[in-house]
């Protein structure tokens, strides 16, 4: 799922770290985070973040599980714009920018 925050009022990294998400790497102009579900590692939400003109463009899913195949990055996760999860942090997240 996708989404732009417009107008954050913090860095990249501060925002999704009050937003209760931990910093995992950088992949070229990317960065990725994660915030867990429950205690254990998964699942999770995933987000990459893109920064463009001030504006935060998301790209984020869910991580059911850990990669199960050695030497690939496949794993289970939840993708569509029908998740009812994916939605309420989409939401929980751009009204966040606004507080």
């Amino acid at each position: 799922m996708k989404f732009v925050i417009e107008n954050p009022s913090t860095s990249v990294a501060t925002f999704f770290r009050r937003a209760g998400y931990v910093f995992q790497k950088r992949e070229g102009e990317e960065m990725a985070f994660v915030r867990r579900l429950t205690d254990q590692p998964f699942p999770r939400f995933h987000l990459f973040v893109k920064i463009v003109d001030y504006k935060f463009y998301v790209n984020f899913h869910i991580d059911h599980k850990a990669a199960s195949y050695e030497g690939t990055s496949m794993h289970s996760g939840e993708y569509g714009e029908d998740s009812k999860l994916l939605q309420d942090e989409a939401e929980r997240l751009k009204n966040f920018s606004s507080d």
